[in-house]
């Protein structure tokens, strides 16, 4: 997908684990604005836009599981971008590829998180229960790394085994109730909102959310 324009949220590190003093952070995502018609009708446009940003936020790799566990790679003490590795059992891949969780049912995943200026300890993150359905990326493969003191990425290593997939503080680790529908259409669905709602930039000249 193309880049998206750039929109700020307040992004809160599992949803609940928010700082005690969160900042706002940038991060680049699509909204029904990228895929709006100018023909047809409005409302019925609105909700096909609105599907076409679900489906374009979604990452590459989805999945149904459970929460099994969590835990920090990183010194939460000393930095606000934490690594984190999250396991899940119970896993059904939907889309993409993880060869070793379609074959035992398990996944590891490695977020990459950002808590503001203050991380809070796993045991007061509300995590969701139940079945569950995850978007994730690719793992880009080799050790994983921890920040470094000025938040840049590189610093030592913290973990060396098994990692599935990975997600962000920028990305919707678990699929919203829109996504899970878009994931749900049909297929000829799926390829009527990519051809009939492209993709396109905002101007420098208008805002990024017109509402």
């Amino acid at each position: 997908m193309r880049a998206p324009v750039a929109a700020t949220f307040l992004i809160c590190f599992f949803v609940s684990a928010c700082p005690e003093r969160a900042a706002a952070l940038d991060c680049a995502t699509a909204g029904w604005w990228n895929f709006d018609r100018i023909d047809g009708d409005p409302q019925k446009q609105r909700q096909d836009a609105e599907a076409r940003a679900a489906l374009a936020n979604l990452g590459p790799i989805v999945f149904r599981g459970r929460f099994a566990w969590a835990r920090y790679l990183s010194d939460i003490r000393k930095t606000n971008s934490p690594r984190v590795l999250i396991a899940l059992r119970n896993v059904e891949v939907l889309q993409g590829e993880m060869p070793r969780s379609v074959r035992d049912r398990k996944a590891f995943v490695v977020y990459h998180g950002w808590c503001g200026s203050k991380c809070r300890s796993i045991a007061q993150w509300r995590l969701p229960r139940g079945p569950t359905t995850f978007s994730a990326r690719p793992f880009d493969g080799g050790p994983v790394r921890d920040t470094n003191d000025d938040g840049t990425s590189g610093g030592k290593i913290v973990y060396n085994g098994r990692v599935d997939a990975q997600s962000g503080a920028c990305e919707s680790m678990w699929l919203t109730p829109l996504q899970e529908q878009v994931v749900n259409a049909p297929a000829d669905e799926i390829a009527r909102l990519m051809r009939e709602y492209p993709f396109h930039p905002i101007r420098k000249d208008e805002p990024t959310n017109p509402d």
